[in-house]
């Protein structure tokens, strides 16, 4: 069962979860694991201040809690790419991991020869540790992926 997560604000975009997700994040001060909300917080939608349709998704798509480490994966229309939209929308959702999740490590994969996200990932401060061998679904085969990872350091670790 996921939650919903806090509409995020940037300067040029608005991030937004489904309307149909029946938990809400409390901001309270606890972060989402120390208020034991179940599941994932769903991919929050991305949007152009302005406009209703959206551009492209982000978010976390695995969390272990215990650890306190998530990972961070997204998708981008074509026609929005090269406007650093991707790289706005992962800080914020950056944030909101170091800060509303409680989380100390933020990873994320992709593909050795993917360089629009390769470009992203360096941007919002994630670094190559090691290529790892993975499957895209549970009946896919094995395949290479680098594995990017940003740690928390005393405070938020995402700047501008």
């Amino acid at each position: 069962m996921a939650w919903t997560p806090p509409l995020l604000t940037t300067e040029r975009l608005f991030l937004a979860a489904p309307e149909d997700n029946p938990l809400s994040f409390a901001s309270d001060g606890r972060n989402a694991a120390e208020q034991a909300l179940p599941g994932l917080p769903s991919n929050w939608k991305i949007f152009l201040k302005g406009t209703d349709q959206p551009i492209g998704t982000v978010g976390f798509i695995e969390w272990d809690r215990e650890e306190r480490i998530g990972e961070i994966g997204f998708i981008l229309m074509n026609i929005h790419a090269g406007h650093g939209y991707m790289t706005e929308a992962c800080r914020a959702v950056l944030a909101f991991g170091f800060e509303g999740m409680g989380l100390e490590t933020i990873q994320a994969k992709s593909f050795p020869d993917n360089g629009a996200s390769i470009r992203i990932l360096e941007k919002i401060g994630m670094h190559k540790e090691r290529r790892v061998q993975a499957r895209l679904s549970s009946k896919a085969p094995l395949v290479d992926l680098d594995l990017f990872v940003i740690r928390r350091l005393g405070q938020c670790a995402v700047s501008e």
